[in-house]
């Protein structure tokens, strides 16, 4: 037979049944109750956030714990200071609980009213929605926060392992100089991507690359074509790169002759001064 759910509320109610004073006291103990059940100990009110090491512990609920309109609850859980925070707004309660070693906070929020309908009798009657409420404290106040410390640890931990082998893998004296691309049937335009682009740039962390690679850019390098696409030297831009009419000079040296097959490039539209031009304006 599985075990009652509800196994202990009454009890806690029987000991706070007469400092009961409104409605939202009523939802305080029972967050109470759902979170002494999960390993939380009560070491009294307030809101200080260091441990002195001497604190009490206690599955009760501390004395004064509803004297004021709002709630400031100390808890311990597993060697570590939380606080719980309820504030009254609105016909709404909000509570708060943060860890104080990282201020970390989960949160619910619950209209009083529609909460709780009576402040005495069994738990059906007050609180008709239990099930849901015990639900939501679960889930966003306790977990949320209780979780999210071990998948913090466990993230680190990981990490730690994985930064040595990321560090062996991504050495680059650890591998062999990887071939640069050059013209081919499987790459017969350059300008293309390599096909493994994961090795793009790593020449430039790898002193014993093949010449050529990373950075350095060599126009002349073997199996360039220095016409199609070549970047000006010594002669060809892309297809494109000059408007059709624009006065360009022709990059390269002087003299620069064409490469056997391949037509003399036009003469410099610049070579002779435009009709009417007086360069004497300075004498």
């Amino acid at each position: 037979m599985a075990s009652d759910p509800l196994f202990g509320w009454d009890l806690t109610f029987k000991t706070v049944e007469k400092d009961i004073k409104r409605k939202s006291d009523i939802i305080v103990a029972f967050i109470h109750w759902n979170i002494i059940k999960r390993g939380f100990r009560n070491i009294g009110i307030g809101d200080e956030r260091k441990l002195s090491g001497n604190e009490e512990k206690s599955e009760l609920l501390p004395t004064g714990w509803n004297d004021k309109e709002n709630y400031t609850l100390r808890y311990i859980y597993e060697d570590k200071l939380y606080i719980l925070h309820g504030l009254n707004t609105d016909g709404s309660l909000i509570v708060n609980l943060m860890r104080s070693e990282d201020l970390a906070v989960s949160n619910i929020a619950t209209n009083i009213e529609d909460t709780v309908k009576e402040t005495s009798g069994s738990i059906d009657k007050m609180l008709p929605n239990h099930k849901d409420l015990m639900h939501n404290i679960k889930r966003d106040l306790i977990d949320s926060i209780t979780d999210r410390l071990t998948n913090s640890t466990q993230t680190q931990t990981v990490g730690r392992d994985n930064s040595h082998t990321n560090n062996n893998r991504d050495n680059p004296s650890r591998f062999p100089p990887q071939p640069q691309p050059q013209a081919g049937p499987e790459n017969s335009n350059l300008w293309e991507p390599p096909s493994n682009i994961r090795n793009v740039g790593r020449s430039d962390l790898d002193p014993f690359a093949a010449p050529g690679g990373g950075m350095l850019f060599n126009p002349f390098s073997p199996g360039r074509d220095i016409e199609n696409p070549g970047l000006g030297i010594p002669g060809g831009l892309p297809r494109g790169a000059v408007p059709p009419g624009a006065r360009f000079d022709p990059f390269g040296p002087p003299g620069f002759a064409p490469m056997p097959g391949r037509r003399q490039p036009p003469p410099d539209a610049d070579h002779l001064p435009p009709p009417g031009f007086n360069d004497n304006m300075f004498l």
